[in-house]
C-alpha cells in the first residue's frame, strides 16, 4: 500500500475504531487497534457467510464457478453477469444445498446478473454506497475456486468512471482488496455488514478490484421488478467541456437533434447544465453518472444555466432508438465530448 494510502487508512481505523475503554493500558496503541479491527472482521464474516453463495452454471464450454449473495429473503440473488450469461444451468450452492436459480436478468452494461431460487433465504441487508470515500474499510466474502467461503480486507482506493480508456457506464469504486477467480459475483460490505457493492472486475491480476456500487445494481434490481426488462433513459445530446466554469459547472450542451427527448425539453445548444435528476453536475463526466439512471418513461428534471438565468426543465427519457433492429449507435465523438443518454 502506497504511505499515503497506508497513513490514510490508519487514520480511519484510528476514528472508525477507537480505543475500547477499559483496554489495558500497557497495550501499545497499535496493537489495541489491530485487534479490535480483527474483532470486527470476524464479525461481518461469521454473521454474512451464510448470505454468501457459490454459484455454479454450465454452458456448452463447461462449468463456471463464481460468487453471488442473497439480497432478499425471497431468493433473489446477485452475482456476476459474465457466469450466467450463456449458461445452460445454473445452481447456487448455500449452506450445504445445491438449489437450481433461475436467471431472471444478466446485463452486459453493469456486469451484474439476477437470479432466483425457490426458497426462503437469510440475506445481506443494502447499504449506501453513496457514503463511501477514500480510505473507507471495505470486506470482500466469496468463494476462490476450490475453496470455501474466505473474506478478503482492504479500502476504497478511489473512484474511476474508465478503464483502459473505456468508460464504464456508471462510476465505479476502485478497492485495495486482493481477488482470486471464483469470487466475481462477491458482495463488498462495509463494517456494519452491509452490501455497498459487488466485485466485477480484478485489476493487475487481482491485486486490486472494481466493484460496482450498490446503488448501481439496485436501479437493474428496479428496472426488473418494475418493467421485467432494463428501462435505461435516452435523451439524446451531446456535452462538452466549456473553457470556464459557470455556476460551478463547466458541462455545456453541445448538439442533439430536433426530434430527440432533448430537444423536446427545451435545452438549447450553450446551455450549461447544473443537474439531471438528483446528480449535481460539474463537468461533462458527472453526465455518465446521471444518465446510468435515467429511466425511459419517467421524467427527470433538468436544471441548466442559461446566460445569467437557472432554468429547470422536464426531460422525458425514452429508449435508445433501434436502426435495422439494433440500437443507434452515435457517430465517434472527439474526446471532448460526452453523451447524454
Amino acid at each position: 500500500m502506497p504511505p499515503r494510502a497506508a497513513s490514510k487508512f490508519l487514520a480511519v481505523v484510528l476514528v472508525a475504531l477507537a480505543i475500547p475503554a477499559g483496554a489495558d493500558p500497557g497495550l501499545k496503541a497499535e496493537d489495541s487497534i489491530a485487534g479490535d479491527l480483527e474483532v470486527r472482521v470476524i464479525k461481518v464474516f461469521e454473521d454474512r457467510r451464510s448470505e454468501v453463495v457459490k454459484v455454479r452454471s454450465t454452458d456448452k464450454l463447461g462449468i463456471r464457478f463464481g460468487s453471488g449473495f442473497f439480497a432478499d429473503p425471497t431468493g433473489m440473488v446477485y452475482t456476476h453477469a459474465s457466469i450466467v450469461m450463456k449458461a445452460d444451468a445454473v445452481t447456487v450452492l448455500s449452506d450445504g444445498r445445491e438449489l437450481p436459480a433461475r436467471v431472471l436478468m444478466a446485463d452486459e452494461r453493469s456486469g451484474i446478473a439476477i437470479l432466483k431460487v425457490d426458497a426462503c433465504t437469510p440475506s445481506i441487508p443494502i447499504g449506501d454506497s453513496q457514503k463511501l470515500s477514500v480510505g473507507t474499510p471495505l470486506i470482500l466474502i466469496g468463494y476462490p475456486e476450490d475453496f470455501e467461503v474466505s473474506p478478503s480486507f482492504g479500502i476504497v482506493a478511489g473512484f474511476d468512471r474508465k478503464a483502459r480508456e473505456q468508460y464504464f457506464a456508471t462510476t465505479h469504486i476502485r478497492a485495495n482488496i486482493p481477488v482470486q477467480r471464483g469470487q466475481g459475483g462477491s458482495p463488498i460490505l462495509n463494517f456494519q455488514g452491509e452490501a455497498v457493492g459487488i466485485l466485477v472486475g480484478r485489476i493487475d491480476g487481482g491485486a486490486t478490484c472494481h466493484v460496482l456500487p450498490i446503488r448501481a445494481a439496485e436501479k437493474v434490481r428496479s428496472d426488473f421488478a418494475r418493467f421485467g426488462a432494463l428501462r435505461p433513459g435516452w435523451v439524446g445530446v451531446e456535452v462538452e467541456d466549456a473553457a470556464e466554469p459557470a455556476a460551478g459547472s463547466t458541462a455545456k450542451v453541445a448538439v442533439f437533434d430536433p426530434q430527440t427527448p432533448a430537444a423536446q425539453s427545451g435545452l438549447k445548444p450553450g446551455d450549461i447544465l447544473l443537474k439531471i435528476g438528483g446528480t449535481p453536475i460539474r463537468t461533462s463526466e458527472d453526465v455518465i453518472d446521471a444518465s446510468y439512471f435515467l429511466t425511459a418513461g419517467e421524467s427527470t428534471e433538468i436544471e441548466v444555466l442559461r446566460g445569467t438565468e437557472k432554468l429547470s426543465l422536464t426531460a422525458r427519457p425514452i429508449l435508445r432508438p433501434l436502426v435495422g433492429g439494433q440500437e443507434l449507435q452515435d457517430p465517434a465523438l472527439p474526446d471532448d465530448k460526452i453523451h447524454l443518454e
